[in-house]
């Protein structure tokens, strides 16, 4: 399906807009949703004409999402990963529900905008009723993971505005899981912003495992204004509209960001992942790795883009992704890019999409196991390596079943050779 026309564009940011203007007022979010609306008014909402929207339709935003604000509740038991959880119910922070660790402060507020450049960041600025702001203390090694656990829910089509930012101070040490759950014709339009100082760590988790009835827009930033590290591990399944705009900003010479992901498009689901790695400083280090899988009529995008600004020489920077089709129908795009401003740089990059090894499938077809079968056991070797990786033993031991439900969700589909 092609993306809406520009009148249906025009369309959508009027909603918007409307919905942005019967935000709650009077509290600490009003100048940064005054300011976001400012932007949000100014801006243009992607159409079948727009690049980086080249494969993703928004078509199911007319069905209403943008009227309603979601109301669904939480469901019963909630995933627990770790011994600290926060909890976010349709953008709103539950506090019953929620326990820190030692050395995190928690504030209800957000300010970050001046890097938030989509029309769907500003959006989520616009028409906030909730954010939080997590703070870790300088030279505080956090010894537990937090779990940030963001659900949305509906039963009519409606949406809801997710906001977290966090703050790593110098000295810091943080592993936070960013998980993502919801049911229902449900957009979830989240933001997510990462800043790491000086000697600062942060293991970080994205685990999106919303059911495939569900929508998800959203925007993560990090920003390494200091030395430090980042490792992000980002996990995802597909839904009826899944948009992950990513952007890593390594500002301070030294600064290190490592990110791996996988991503299953099964089913008719979609994911449109778009990557951006700004290197604005000499000598720093990135390093993208990422994993696809399509099957049934599913759709995969990664679009990977490493830009080096003028002046930062001595940097270090690779993309890989590697994608893998199960079925004939299923459709997987991708495209690295460099933007390159700098001579004395080491970069590389590459992208291959291929097809389960029919000598492989019969092999195991012929020790007797059914073709599925084989098919999803070759799947998982295909992203086991990324999957035995994890550092974090809750997450690998999450991830192990929803990576097997995600690849025999549909026993029995296009069972001829892919």
């Amino acid at each position: 399906m092609s993306l809406p026309s520009k009148q249906q564009g025009l369309e959508l940011k009027t909603l918007a807009v409307e919905n942005a203007r019967r935000s709650e007022a009077g509290d600490a979010l009003t100048p940064l949703r005054g300011d976001s609306l400012n932007a949000l008014e100014a801006a243009v909402f992607p159409d079948r004409k727009t690049e980086q929207w080249k494969y993703t339709s928004l078509h199911p935003l007319t069905d209403g999402h943008l009227r309603t604000a979601a109301d669904g509740a939480l469901p019963e038991p909630l995933p627990n990963l770790a011994a600290h959880r926060l909890v976010m119910s349709n953008g709103r922070l539950q506090e019953g529900l929620s326990q820190l660790p030692e050395g995190v402060t928690l504030h209800r507020r957000a300010g970050q905008r001046d890097e938030l450049l989509t029309p769907f960041a500003l959006y989520n600025g616009a028409a906030l009723t909730d954010a939080i702001t997590l703070e870790v203390a300088a030279n505080t090694e956090v010894s537990a993971p937090l779990h940030l656990l963001l659900h949305a829910a509906s039963d009519t089509p409606a949406h809801c505005q997710t906001r977290v930012e966090v703050l790593l101070n110098p000295g810091s040490k943080l592993t936070l899981i960013e998980h993502y759950i919801g049911q229902g014709p449900v957009l979830n339009n989240a933001v997510t912003v990462i800043e790491a100082r000086d000697n600062a760590s942060l293991t970080h988790y994205r685990l999106q495992s919303e059911r495939e009835d569900t929508l998800h827009i959203s925007t993560l930033l990090f920003r390494q204004t200091g030395v430090s590290r980042i490792d992000s591990y980002q996990l995802m399944g597909g839904n009826r509209l899944r948009r992950n705009d990513v952007r890593a900003l390594l500002e301070k010479s030294g600064a290190e960001l490592n990110m791996q992901g996988v991503f299953v498009a099964r089913g008719q689901s979609h994911i449109d992942n778009q990557l951006c790695v700004e290197h604005r400083v000499p000598h720093c280090t990135s390093n993208q790795v990422f994993k696809g899988l399509a099957g049934e009529k599913g759709k995969a995008i990664l679009n990977g883009r490493i830009h080096i600004h003028e002046g930062a020489m001595g940097t270090l920077a690779e993309l890989s992704n590697k994608n893998l089709l199960l079925s004939p129908g299923a459709e997987i795009y991708t495209k690295p890019e460099l933007e390159i401003y700098n001579d004395d740089v080491k970069c590389a990059h590459g992208a291959t999409v291929g097809q389960l090894d029919a000598a492989q499938q019969f092999y195991l077809q012929s020790r007797g196991i059914a073709l599925a079968e084989a098919k999803r056991m070759l799947s998982l070797g295909f992203v086991n390596e990324l999957i035995l990786a994890l550092p974090d033993e809750s997450v690998a031991r999450w991830v192990q079943p929803w990576l097997a439900g995600e690849l025999s969700q549909y026993p029995g589909a296009n069972e001829e050779a892919a």
